[in-house]
Formats: C-alpha cells, structure tokens, sequence
C-alpha cells in the first residue's frame, strides 16, 4: 500500500523545503510577542477612540502618577509626556528593539506562504489516500484521516486581535466613544506573532497526526498481509505454497506470481514434454479427469485448457516489462490461487493413447 508512504514523501519535501522558515518563524514570533508585551506597558490602556493610539514618552512604562486615565481621557488636557503615535512610528520601534534587520512586513509574508504551503500540503496527503479502501477494522484511522482532512491551522491574526478586544467602551471623553474602539498597533503587531506561533505549532501537530496515521496503517495492512499468509498454507497448492510463499512473505508480490507461473509450465513439461498449454492439450494428448459428467468431459477439458493458456498470457505480458504492476498483496494472491487451482487440476491430469 503507497498511500502511507506517499504521504510520508510529501512530509519529507515540506520540511526540506521550509524546516528552517519553520523554526526561524517560530523563534521570530515568540521575541515578537515579547516586544509587543513591552510596549503595551508603554501604551495608555484604553481602547475608546484616539486612546488607542497613545503612548507614554518614547515607548516608556509610566509610573503609577504618569498613567493615562481612559475613564477622563482628553477632558482635562493630554497628560503630560503622553504623545500620539501612528502605526508606522510603532512598528518602527518594534524593529529597533527586535534588531538583525527584522521587518514586521517579511514575517507577515512568511507567514502566510507557510498557511498557503501547509493547507497544499493537507489537501495532497488526503488526496494520497483516497484511493485507499478503509475497512471495518480501520474505524480509527478512517476517524483519524477525517481529522488531517478538516484540519485548522491554529488561530489567526484577526481571531486573536478580536478575542482581545472589549465588547464594549466606557469612558467620560465623548470625543474619544463617538470614535468607536481602536485596535492600538501593538496588538496588530503582537496578532501576527500569536500568529505565527499557533502555525507553527499547529503544523508540528499535524505532522504527528499524519505520522500516527501512516504507522497504524501500516501496521494494519501487515497484520492483514500476515492473515492472507496464514490463508496461503491452507488453500494453495502445495508446490505453488512451497516455490512462491517466501517472495511473498518478503513483499516480491511479482516475483512471487511469476514464480507460479512457472510453476504451472513446469508441470505441464513434465507431464506432456510441452510447457504452453496450447501445445500440452493439443500435441501432448493431455486430458484432465474430474468433469462432472461424460457429457461435459469437452467442455471440461477445454476450461482446463484455457485456464493453462491464461496463465501463458499473463505470464507474457507480465515478463515483457520491468513493471508487473503487482504491488497489491490481495491481487497478487488471487494471481497465486489461479496458478493453484491449474496445479490441483493437473494432478488428474492423463495422456491419451
């Protein structure tokens, strides 16, 4: 079964691809948060109007006498050493205090490539798998696929900007209600760090979930394998079972089905001097007792003959390529069992005179 190792390969190139973005994102967005903790301490604390956007000094945490009142806001005069600053002047800030040439705007971008690219991701790894058949003992796994398919990346910016925000404003300065509630710039910086963080995060669980599903597949269709082995002893053919049951074992689905191919040709040699079952049946006078009647004995005969000649084609288009195209254990045991059932046929098998 591809369909786990498919995924696994899809896994492997996306963390080839941005395993250092990841956790350059990460590491990034944690700092970010920490700077913007900073200057929200700097910042007047009410959301009411052109509140939002003051802050003390240059980005300094006021003492207790300093604190801007948003219950009084501008009634009584700006207080001193409180100073409007636009978004521009905050992130401008950020950067200073982030240092190593950060930029608020290239983390953003990044951030959202890696939604774009981990959501592709999501959408390949369920296709890779839908061609997969889920029986009644994969209930888990089923429920377990169903989760990578409806999967949310973490929160974003605007969910963790408007969890923060308050429902609704209370101040005396009209001026500053009639403006409605502002979102303070350090929030919307410290929104794309949450952000970024929760992706992150989020991408690594997913990781775990995709893994989980893989291994416990995997680890059903052996025991699965393992049954129809169990099955190859008791309803194959002796000699198809002992020349085909280790390439099996092992996973040579093709080299397995071949190999009773050969089998059959083998047989048929030996008893007719002819390894096709066109010539065994036609110069080697081969006749097959066990019809269920004299009056089908032909039609008998004839089935057992076609079934020889079937296997012939099949073995012809199967070793004329590189590619047998059995990769299935289920299809490659239903090959098997037509090798057998012309190997049992052949044990009453007789020349005519």
């Amino acid at each position: 079964m591809s369909s786990y190792n498919d995924s696994m390969n899809l896994i492997k190139a996306f963390h080839q691809k941005h395993s250092s973005k990841l956790n350059e994102c990460a590491q990034i967005s944690e700092r970010l948060t920490d700077v913007c903790s900073k200057l929200a301490r700097s910042w007047s604390g009410s959301f009411a109007g052109w509140h939002g956007n003051m802050y003390y000094g240059n980005f300094e945490i006021p003492s207790i006498r300093q604190r801007f009142s948003g219950e009084w806001g501008g009634i009584h005069g700006i207080p001193s050493g409180w100073e409007e600053r636009q978004p521009e002047e905050v992130s401008a800030k950020i950067e200073e205090l982030m240092g190593d040439g950060f930029s608020i705007d290239q983390l953003e971008a990044d951030i959202k490539k890696l939604r774009q690219d981990v959501e592709a991701l999501q959408r390949e790894v369920v296709i890779s798998y839908s061609s997969f058949s889920f029986n009644a003992d994969m209930i888990k796994e089923r429920e377990l696929l169903d989760k990578v398919e409806n999967y949310s990346f973490g929160e974003t910016k605007n969910e963790f900007i408007c969890a923060r925000l308050p429902k609704s404003l209370m101040s005396r300065d009209s001026e500053a209600l009639r403006q409605g509630i502002c979102t303070p710039a350090w929030l919307y910086y410290d929104g794309i760090a949450l952000e970024g963080i929760s992706l992150c995060k989020a991408i690594k669980d997913l990781f775990i979930l995709i893994d989980r599903l893989s291994r416990q597949l995997e680890n059903k269709v052996k025991v699965k394998k393992q049954d129809n082995l169990t099955k190859f002893g008791i309803n194959l053919n002796a000699d198809i079972y002992a020349k085909c049951h280790d390439l099996y074992e092992k996973g040579a689905y093709a080299e397995a089905v071949e190999k009773s191919f050969k089998v059959v040709r083998d047989r048929l040699r030996k008893l007719t001097g002819h390894e096709t079952g066109s010539e065994a049946f036609g110069k080697g006078k081969l006749h097959i007792k066990g019809a269920a009647a004299t009056n089908v004995d032909k039609d008998f005969n004839n089935a057992v003959k076609f079934l020889t000649m079937a296997i012939d084609q099949f073995r012809n288009e199967k070793s004329h390529t590189s590619d047998a195209k059995i990769d299935d254990p289920i299809r490659a045991y239903e090959y098997l069992r037509l090798s057998s059932l012309a190997m049992n046929l052949l044990e009453h098998a007789a020349i005519i005179s």
